[in-house]
């Protein structure tokens, strides 16, 4: 039970008291610049804004929210993509994910602080690490509520308008995930990373 209690926590919106100081002004733009760096370096894309300026034929792309949270949809030029159902405001959603602690660097199960894919789960179970023996993780799809308050800030912010059966990479600063709070083993003002299949989209 103080295991459920503790993955539960994980996904919940936290009340994070942000202090205006340089300090933390200072780890935010570092946090994001991290992030841009690796998308357009590590993984060449582009801002959506400079699609259209680009001769690439469908180029890989990243939607900024803000300066805080970044988004990727892996399978954005599919063709029948836009028949898909739509997440919206108040929309409940199944997914599949991977969540990272980001360090700017290309995300690996090393990195991985709570999962639903029983590749990883199993992935980790085996790899001789005291930190993930004997793994309560469920390989359930999780159901995730939107409009209620009840997600991360980033996640939400993010996966409103992505669509039923997309892959999508989100990229969150600390201010847009768990700030200053220590949550399970994702240490105080982390940046963390997504990465998410959607199963289901019900209005």
């Amino acid at each position: 039970m103080a295991m459920k209690r503790l993955l539960y926590s994980i996904i919940l919106v936290t009340t994070v008291l942000v202090c205006s100081c340089n300090n933390d002004e200072d780890l935010l733009t570092k946090q994001k610049d991290n992030i841009v760096k690796y998308l357009t370096s590590s993984r060449r894309m582009v801002a959506e804004e400079e699609v259209g300026s680009t001769i690439a034929e469908n180029p890989p792309f990243y939607t900024a929210f803000g300066q805080s949270t970044y988004r990727h949809i892996t399978n954005y030029y599919e063709a029948d993509r836009n028949d898909w159902s739509e997440i919206t405001p108040n929309s409940s959603i199944d997914i599949r994910f991977n969540a990272y602690i980001f360090s700017g660097s290309e995300p690996s199960n090393r990195d991985v602080y709570w999962s639903n894919i029983q590749e990883t789960i199993n992935a980790l179970e085996s790899a001789n690490n005291h930190t993930y023996d004997k793994l309560e993780w469920s390989a359930a799809p999780l159901t995730l509520n939107l409009g209620r308050g009840e997600i991360l800030e980033g996640l939400e912010t993010a996966l409103i308008g992505c669509r039923d059966q997309d892959s999508v990479q989100i990229y969150m600063t600390s201010k847009m995930a768990y700030g200053k709070q220590y949550i399970g083993s994702v240490p105080k003002n982390s940046s963390v990373a997504w990465y998410i299949k959607i199963l289901n989209v019900n209005k």
